[in-house]
C-alpha cells in the first residue's frame, strides 16, 4: 500500500499541517499522523473525504497505478526466485504471500506459492499447497498452468502418503514431457522426499535446456532494429559481468532471441522462467536495447 507515503505527500503540497487536516476531517491530529507512518489506516469511509480534500481519486490515494505496474509483479517473481535459489523457501514463501495479498488473482504467484510450500513439506504447508492447485484449477488458467498445477499436485499427494490419489491425479495429465508419462515414471520408483523435492524444483526452477534459457521474443519487425544496436553483443557482456550466484551458477542464463508472429509488430517480451520481465511495445530500437539489458543486469 503506498497511502501512508501518498497522504504525506499531498499534504505537504498543500502546505497544511496534520492539525489542519485533522480538525477538516473531524479526527485527532494523532489519527493523521499513524495514517502517514502507516501504522494505521483511515476508515474506507474517510477515503472519498481525503481523495476530494487532496483533489484526486481514491485509486491515486492508494497508489493502484503503482500497485497494478508489471514491474512491480515481475521484481516479486524476481526477488522470490532468488530466495529460492538460495534454498531460503522461508523467504521465498514470505515474498509470494505478500505479492498475493496485492494481486489475488495471479495464477503464476498463486503456483509459485504452492511449489514452495510443497517443497516445504509440513503438513499445513501441503494442505496450503492443495488448496492454492485447486484454486488455480477451478479458475480458468492456460493448459500449460493447469496441467503444471495438477503435476504439483501429484507430488503433494504423494508426500502425503496417497499414492493412489497422486496416480488418479496423474493420469489426469496431457501425455507430454511435464504430464502424464514423466510424473507417473516418477510415481512409480516410490521417490524419497529429497527426490520429491529435486522434482519439485525442476518443475519451479524448469531445469532443462529449454526453461533454463531466457527467451526473448520479438515481433518481427523489430530484431533488425536490435541487431542494430548489437544488442547480442551487449547481452553477451552483461552475462561475463554479471558472474555466478553461490552454487556456481550464471546469474544470467543463456539468452535465446526468436521472432514471434503472435505478436504484434513492435512488440517485445522478455520472458524468465514462465513469467514475463517485459511485454511492451517499442518504436525505438535503443530504448528497447537498453530496457532490456537493464533487466538482465538485474536479474
Amino acid at each position: 500500500m503506498y497511502l501512508a507515503e501518498n497522504l504525506k505527500t499531498l499534504r505537504k503540497s498543500k502546505d497544511m499541517t496534520q492539525e489542519e487536516i485533522a480538525e477538516i476531517i473531524g479526527v485527532s491530529p494523532q489519527s493523521v499522523s499513524k495514517w502517514e507512518r502507516g501504522d494505521t489506516f483511515p476508515d474506507i469511509t474517510l477515503l472519498p473525504t481525503l481523495a476530494n480534500l487532496y483533489n484526486t481519486s481514491i485509486d491515486s490515494l492508494i497508489g493502484m497505478e503503482k500497485i497494478n505496474d508489471d514491474k512491480a509483479l515481475s521484481n516479486a517473481f524476481l526477488e522470490g526466485q532468488r530466495f529460492l535459489r538460495d534454498d531460503d523457501n522461508a523467504k521465498a514463501a514470505e515474498v509470494f504471500e505478500k505479492a498475493l495479498k496485492i494481486y489475488p488473482n495471479d495464477e503464476s504467484l498463486m503456483l509459485e506459492l504452492a511449489l514452495v510450500y510443497a517443497i516445504d513439506g509440513e503438513t499445513e504447508k501441503l494442505s496450503k499447497a492443495e488448496a492454492l492447485c485447486q484454486r488455480i484449477i477451478s479458475g480458468k488458467p492456460t493448459n500449460t498452468v493447469q496441467a503444471t498445477a495438477r503435476a504439483v499436485q501429484c507430488y503433494i499427494h504423494l508426500k502425503s502418503g496417497d499414492k493412489e490419489k497422486a496416480v488418479e491425479t496423474a493420469q489426469s495429465l496431457p501425455h507430454e514431457a511435464v504430464c502424464r508419462s514423466t510424473v507417473l515414471d516418477k510415481i512409480e520408483k516410490n521417490p524419497s522426499t529429497d527426490e520429491i523435492n529435486k522434482y519439485l524444483s525442476t518443475i519451479t526452477f524448469r531445469d532443462n535446456a529449454e526453461h533454463d534459457t531466457l527467451v526473448i521474443d520479438f515481433g518481427i519487425d523489430m530484431i533488425p532494429m536490435v541487431e542494430e544496436c548489437d544488442l547480442l553483443e551487449k547481452i553477451t557482456d552483461a552475462r561475463k559481468n554479471a558472474g555466478k550466484d553461490k552454487k556456481g551458477r550464471e546469474k544470467i542464463p543463456p539468452v535465446r532471441i526468436r521472432d514471434n508472429t503472435e505478436l504484434a509488430p513492435t512488440q517485445v517480451r522478455l520472458r524468465y522462467y514462465t513469467d514475463y520481465l517485459l511485454n511492451k511495445q517499442f518504436t525505438d530500437n535503443t530504448a528497447c536495447t537498453e530496457e532490456l539489458i537493464t533487466i538482465l543486469q538485474n536479474l
